[in-house]
């Protein structure tokens, strides 16, 4: 498998809600002695699939501490890639058979409109 282009600094996501970014965020309920199979099987795709679509910036994937719950949240360079994305016959085909291992996910856009950083310490 081909490394990860989000090894550089300047690949990670970021948190400006003045670059116009779409976030994605996908969470998906999951049997705690799976949580890793799925989990892997969630960045493969991303790495060998998602990544390589137009307008796609980078996933973040979190696995909940109780590990019932896999969260992904994605950025896009704008909305009309999200909808061009969801038109992509790789990215159809992929969402199901992501659904057949990883089953049905609560998926929506946002805009992000505010970060707030820590007070000074």
């Amino acid at each position: 498998m081909e490394p990860s282009r989000m090894t550089a600094k300047t690949d990670l996501t970021t948190l400006d809600p003045s670059d116009g970014h779409i976030t994605t965020i996908n969470t998906y309920t999951v049997a705690p002695e799976r949580a890793e199979e799925v989990l892997k099987y969630l960045v493969q795709s991303a790495e060998e699939t998602v990544r390589h679509v137009p307008g796609f910036l980078s996933f973040n994937f979190h696995l909940s501490l109780d590990r019932t719950r896999i969260v992904n949240y994605g950025q896009w360079e704008s909305r009309e890639a999200v909808m061009a994305a969801r038109e992509n016959p790789k990215i159809v085909a992929l969402m199901a058979e992501t659904t057949k291992i990883a089953g049905s996910s609560n998926s929506m856009p946002y805009v992000l409109r505010k970060s707030v950083p820590a007070a000074v310490r």
